[in-house]
């Protein structure tokens, strides 16, 4: 058998194939590659004269006809086919056939309708296009015999088979995309399926080691026959919290699970509505009271018992609750049951941070989370108001939300009265209230110690040890108090310890007391972990404090940008004790060799600067003194001199000159890295102005075009700003003495991810290969007698820049020019 179809003829196959076919090449010519045999008897034409030729080529239209459409409705249905990578279904079209037996000149009409398919290749380019048409010509031709009248019949005849030809073709494209909408949501089926099994095998595996975890960490916690002390009993506490709020999170998920399954079956029995919301939103009250919340519970006895499913009630209550609580930070809460005349309708109020407007439509949605809302803590699912939808719809209930930031919300859950909304089957028997409320209680346990423990002004950091010790100081800034707590229990005998709310709290506590490291979620309200590394970074003070981020997010893009914004480092959670106080010991280790050599380079720094400061200052006596004589010579004695006399005293008189400006250029570089700072808003376009005014007053006789960018303003000291621009402009104004049209330019443009200020010119520029010279002292790239300078300008600028928290930088070729970039760091 495959040795039959090895032997196959394919082409010899397709031209004897009785369909009117065409291949073309996908290139702009649309070349013919093949032909079948019934498209050149429909034609008119021979093999050899149109393959390898244009289709447009073999087939123009007729240029007598100035009506014909064919030929540009074909290139637009070919060009649809390259753009889309599908079939693309024509109406009848009309075409001109150049009759073979004329001149050249006669044409024959011809009625078909085309269609063109793709043919990929393996890589998803379209390798060949297949034109197909269908021949109806002879009937237009019967059609069109006979008086007008049966003209007009046939015409309107032939327009409603061309329609029905042309309906038929976007039938069968319909069909075709709706059999590939089946499979794409058959396949996306499978998908949710297996999603919903993966979910539930995950959670119900979890359920087995979280009984292992929560029971005998219970039975140990109260065991009275052999107490726990009290740091056991403290950690098992923590343990136990948290596994409940895991456990809150596993039940959440198969919740979801057994809803999107269908396999979710209330429980609905005829209920005290008003006594069962009364009971759990109690169980919020000792927390709200230790928050110094309002808290209102009006929840007046109804007319009618409600039919609910008890366990799904008490989610809908206490994940409200909850919610509320967390996104409260001052006011109150006020919980509101009311009865109208076809439902029960529950009101969650809250005086709260509230819900931007263009959140609210996705509130209700699954794992959607606001992200940065201010609360007691960033932590959560975007399980809980989704998981509160879902219920109240079992319950033929809808839930809704109002909302206004800075303002608060409120929540309204209504559910429908009686029970003929319900499946029958699911509907038992009233039964008497359960007092424990566990469901409801194991929610409250899980939720309430997070948030319990957050100081609702988040300001006061909570120093820990005694200040005078000689212990390392960290500042631990989460707004979990639970791990605020833990890290601190870690930390403490070994450094004293201060804790921070959140990334603002931190800033307070940091402008009384600097910390040694910093110890910093991501996550949290009012400015996260990588904005407070980002504004620390920003001032001297703190730019070399350690930082360590810890963070839940594994993916390496996390991480990635928490090293970006010179975090000195980054830990995941859950990490072990050990690794944590190996960190913490390893960058306090170098953060106090970092320091020990900033001092050093700072002392020797101060050294290099009083040398040079009283090194100018020696040598200024000494060189007024030269300076003073060789101009009494050159007034009182010049005129006796020779050529030769006059020449070495010239000599003596530039020299001079020259050693003064070197000396004034040193001082001016020691008295740069002594100078205090005043930053403030520079107006750089008025600056550069006044300096190209001072450069055109000093040189009348030279024409230079400067051209300088409006609106240029930074933040920095006014001063050693205008020493850069000086130093920079100059140093344009300078260097373009030879130039034809010398033309300088300060403006401000992108440099990858950094605005720059740059200066250009077009003068003489320099060899990159000596770029790293530039900034050093004394270093010149020209010799004095080519351009003047003493090499210590661009020392200058390179040392303003860097106090500025900026860099500095050059791009020049030989005899085209140089820029000089600067940037500023950060502005405000």
């Amino acid at each position: 058998m495959n040795a039959k179809l090895d032997e196959l003829d394919f082409r010899a196959v397709f031209e004897h194939a009785p369909g009117v076919f065409l291949v073309l090449s996908a290139d702009e010519r649309f070349t013919v590659l093949g032909a079948t045999d019934a498209y050149l008897k429909a034609t008119l034409t021979e093999r050899a004269g149109i393959v390898g030729r244009g289709i447009f080529d073999v087939f123009p239209d007729n240029p007598d006809d100035p009506d014909a459409t064919g030929t540009r409705h074909l290139r637009e249905s070919l060009h649809r086919v390259l753009a889309q990578r599908t079939a693309d279904t024509m109406a009848v079209q009309k075409y001109d056939i150049r009759r073979p037996d004329g001149d050249g000149t006669e044409f024959e009409e011809r009625f078909w309708s085309p269609m063109n398919v793709p043919v990929l290749a393996r890589d998803g380019s379209i390798r060949y296009i297949l034109h197909r048409v269908e021949d109806v010509t002879e009937f237009v031709r019967v059609r069109r015999s006979g008086d007008a009248q049966r003209s007009r019949s046939l015409e309107l005849e032939q327009r409603s088979h061309a329609m029905e030809a042309e309906v038929l073709a976007r039938s069968l494209e319909l069909d075709a995309a709706n059999r590939q909408l089946r499979h794409a949501n058959a396949r996306m089926s499978e998908l949710d399926n297996a999603k919903r099994v993966f979910f539930d095998n995950v959670s119900h595996e979890l359920r087995t080691p979280l009984t292992l975890l929560l029971g005998p960490v219970t039975d140990a916690l109260g065991d009275e026959r052999e107490p726990l002390s009290e740091r056991q009993r403290t950690r098992l506490e923590l343990v136990r919290r948290n596994a409940l709020r895991l456990q809150k999170l596993v039940n959440a998920l198969l919740d979801f699970s057994r809803i999107e399954a269908g396999r979710m079956r209330g429980d609905f029995r005829p209920t005290d509505l008003s006594r069962l919301t009364r009971e759990l939103a109690q169980m919020f009250g000792s927390a709200l009271e230790q928050s110094a919340l309002r808290f209102e519970v009006e929840c007046p006895t109804a007319s009618e018992p409600a039919y609910v499913d008890r366990t799904m009630w008490e989610k809908i209550v206490t994940n409200l609750i909850s919610n509320a609580f967390k996104f409260t930070l001052s006011g109150g809460i006020a919980v509101r049951l009311r009865e109208t005349g076809a439902a029960f309708e529950l009101h969650v109020e809250d005086t709260g941070t509230g819900i931007p407007a263009e959140e609210l439509p996705r509130i209700f949605e699954r794992f959607h989370r606001v992200d940065g809302a201010p609360g007691r803590t960033q932590e959560g699912t975007g399980i809980g108001l989704s998981l509160v939808r879902e219920l109240t719809e079992l319950h033929g209930g809808s839930v809704a939300v109002q909302s206004a930031p800075g303002r608060g919300s409120t929540f309204t859950v209504s559910v429908p009265k009686g029970k003929e909304h319900l499946p029958a089957d699911s509907v038992g028997p009233a039964a008497e209230l359960d007092e424990e409320h566990v469901v409801a209680a194991e929610i409250v346990q899980a939720d309430l110690p997070v948030a319990l423990a957050t100081n609702p002004r988040g300001t006061a950091a909570i120093p820990r040890g005694d200040a005078r010790e000689e212990r390392p100081q960290l500042l631990i800034v989460d707004d979990n108090p639970e791990i605020r707590a833990y890290l601190s229990a870690l930390l403490e005998p070994h450094y004293r310890v201060s804790l921070a709310l959140d990334g603002v709290d931190a800033l307070e506590t940091i402008e009384v007391q600097l910390p040694d490291l910093i110890l910093s979620d991501v996550m949290m309200p009012r400015l996260d972990g990588l904005g407070l590394v980002r504004r620390l970074r920003e001032t001297a003070r703190t730019r070399l404090t350690p930082i360590i981020l810890l963070s839940a997010r594994a993916e390496e893009t996390a991480m990635e940008v928490g090293l970006e914004a010179l975090a000195d480092d980054y830990l995941l959670k859950p990490f072990s004790t050990r690794e944590l106080l190996a960190r913490v010991s390893t960058h306090l280790r170098l953060a106090r060799v970092r320091r020990e050599w900033a001092d050093e380079l700072e002392r020797a720094n101060r050294e290099l600067d009083s040398f040079s400061y009283s090194v100018s200052h020696d040598l200024r006596a000494p060189l007024r003194a030269i300076d003073g004589f060789s101009r009494l010579v050159q007034t009182e004695y010049g005129s006796q001199l020779d050529e030769r006399g006059a020449h070495y005293l010239q000599r003596i008189r530039a020299g001079t000159e020259r050693m003064s400006q070197l000396v004034d250029d040193q001082l001016a570089l020691a008295r740069i890295g002594r100078a205090p700072m005043e930053r403030a808003n520079v107006d750089l376009t008025r600056l550069a102005t006044e300096i190209v005014a001072e450069l055109r007053a000093r040189a009348t006789e030279r024409a230079i075009d400067a051209v300088i960018a409006e609106g240029l303003v930074a933040q920095g000291d006014r001063r050693q700003l205008g020493i850069v621009l000086d130093n920079l402009l100059g140093n344009a104004w300078k260097f373009t003495a030879n130039s034809e049209r010398p033309r300088i330019e300060f403006g401000r443009s992108v440099v990858g991810a950094e605005t720059a200020f740059f200066v250009r010119d077009n003068g003489a520029g320099f060899d990159m290969a000596y770029a790293a010279r530039l900034f050093a002292p004394f270093q010149r790239l020209h010799s004095t007698a080519e351009f003047e300078g003493t090499g210590i300008g661009l020392a200058t600028v390179h040392r303003v820049i860097t106090r500025h928290g900026g860099r500095v930088w050059a791009e020049a070729s030989v005899g085209t020019g140089a820029t000089f970039f600067f940037t500023l760091g950060a502005q405000r």
